[in-house]
C-alpha cells in the first residue's frame, strides 16, 4: 500500500465508521496517524492500531478483462 493514500476508517472508541480519511503514516509506536475532514477543517488524529480498522477506498487488484474463474 502506498503512503498516503485514501482509506475509510472505523474506530468504535472514536465513533467513526467508514468515514473517509486519508491514511498519512503508520508508527512503530502503534498508531495510525490519519487526516479527516470534519466541517469545513481538515484534523490530524493519531488512532491506536489495535481497534481501528482501515479499508482503502481504491480496489488493490482488478482482475484483467475476460478474466473468469474456472468452476
Amino acid at each position: 500500500m502506498d503512503i498516503p493514500t485514501k482509506v475509510y476508517v472505523t474506530c468504535p472508541m472514536s465513533d467513526l465508521k467508514q468515514s473517509p480519511g486519508n491514511l498519512i503514516a503508520v508508527s512503530p509506536h502503534g498508531f495510525y496517524e490519519l487526516h479527516m475532514v470534519f466541517g469545513s477543517n481538515t484534523h490530524t488524529l493519531l488512532l491506536p492500531i489495535n481497534g481501528t480498522v482501515l479499508t482503502t477506498v481504491e480496489p488493490m487488484l482488478t482482475p484483467p478483462a475476460g478474466f473468469e474463474v474456472e468452476r
